[in-house]
């Protein structure tokens, strides 16, 4: 009995790793064929600008006073171009910027939290030879335009943030954020197991952003399945990662904000606090704006694009170019 139990437990372990190795297989396969999907479904929209020998993937559109638009965590440009492009470019010439690592923007190879990334945003205008434009941050793409409004403020003309998040937050990282920081193991699940996964079990995650309200079905334009690529996953687990030591050091900054901000805030956000973030920069930053939306969940790009585009056309009548 005892001569043969090692044997038996060398060929169920054999078995195990064969069972695995086949999972990992099948895994990089079919997160190859999940991210060619995505790209088929949501190409690239606009043209490439270089940064820093980095390249950026933009689309402009309209004419009349500059107004960016950056995407938050797993979006892209094509949210906007979705969602408020259309009438906005009217009366504006709007820069949608796919940040570094979505998309089809190319990320630096070191760490690139919100002050990278806002460098990287300034250096997008100065190739497109644009001066005091007005930004427009969704989400974690409003620290990054605070940020790029702390750094070169004659460049800015305002903000407007759409929940954006501007404080550290008591809550501790979700797992899947500290699981993706863990060398090696972070790169083997984003190549095999996470674009898998993500699209079968990711709609409680989509309605949470959505929350109260309902999943509409025009989301179905915004490019998640490009943000579960393994590249453009890693790059969202690191801009998590590094957002709340980031903000920790940039709110201490706040007083010396030196242009108008206009913040959008829903009431029922259950993604940026409607609590933690924002009120506070209105109480430390000299020139903050809130605009609440009552009822309304995280995700307002989709579900009230009228507020958001009538929080632009105020910021670009109240604002001085």
């Amino acid at each position: 009995m005892s001569s043969r139990s090692p044997s038996r437990a060398r060929r169920l372990l054999r078995r195990g790793l064969v069972a695995l190795l086949v999972v990992l297989v099948g895994g990089v396969a079919l997160t190859r064929g999940l991210a060619a999907h995505a790209e088929s479904a949501y190409p690239p929209l606009g043209e490439t600008v270089v940064v820093d020998g980095l390249a950026q993937h933009v689309l402009v559109e309209g004419e009349g006073p500059p107004v960016v638009l950056v995407h938050g965590a797993y979006g892209g440009l094509h949210d906007y171009a979705a969602t408020i492009l259309e009438p906005l470019s009217a009366r504006a010439r709007c820069v949608l910027w796919d940040r570094p690592g979505h998309g089809y923007s190319e990320r630096p190879d070191g760490p690139a939290d919100p002050g990278a990334q806002a460098r990287l945003l300034l250096g997008v205008l100065d190739e497109l030879g644009l001066e005091r434009a007005l930004l427009v941050g969704f989400s974690y793409g409003g620290a990054v335009c605070l940020a790029a409004a702390l750094e070169a403020p004659e460049r800015v003309r305002g903000v407007v943030l759409v929940n954006g998040p501007s404080h550290p937050w008591p809550d501790p990282l979700d797992l899947e954020y500290q699981v993706g920081g863990v060398p090696g193991l972070g790169w083997l699940l984003s190549e095999t197991l996470i674009a898998p996964l993500g699209t079968w079990l990711g709609g409680g995650a989509v309605a949470e952003v959505f929350a109260p309200l309902p999943v509409p079905e025009d989301f179905a334009a915004s490019p998640v399945g490009l943000a579960l690529r393994p590249a453009s996953y890693r790059a969202n687990t690191e801009d998590v990662r590094l957002l709340k030591p980031f903000l920790r050091t940039q709110a201490e900054r706040y007083p010396e904000l030196a242009v108008p901000v206009l913040a959008l805030v829903s009431t029922d956000d259950r993604v940026v606090s409607p609590v933690i973030h924002l009120p506070q920069l209105e109480r430390e930053a000299p020139d903050v704006t809130i605009l609440p939306v009552e009822g309304a969940g995280h995700q307002l790009l989709y579900t009230h694009p009228g507020r958001v585009l009538a929080a632009i056309e105020r910021a670009l009548e109240e604002m001085q170019p």
